[in-house]
């Protein structure tokens, strides 16, 4: 259950879906029965999906990023191409 934004540096609590970002990510875990060797019938790893939401101010300037070592991440946005010209052309 989502109660507040992904972001660690931002604590606006969730409320309702009309600002913000929703992010559905769907991530395995591993049981600890796949870390033991010669365990006869041991599931190695199950998936699940997991539900993050960034608030409205955050999700204007960052965006999730789930990356392989299964560590979520909340990472800037990169500026469209056009605006990074124009910023470039202003200075």
């Amino acid at each position: 259950m989502v109660s507040k934004c992904a972001n660690p540096d931002c604590s606006t609590p969730f409320h309702y879906l009309r600002e913000g970002k929703v992010y559905r990510i769907e991530v395995e875990e591993i049981s600890a029965d796949a870390l033991k060797p010669f365990v006869v019938g041991a599931k190695k790893s199950s998936r699940k999906v997991e539900h993050f939401w960034l608030c409205g101010p955050c999700s204007l300037t960052m965006k999730l990023l789930w990356d392989k070592e299964h560590q979520l991440s909340v990472v800037p946005k990169e500026r469209p191409l056009y605006r990074r010209a124009m910023a470039a052309a202003a200075s």
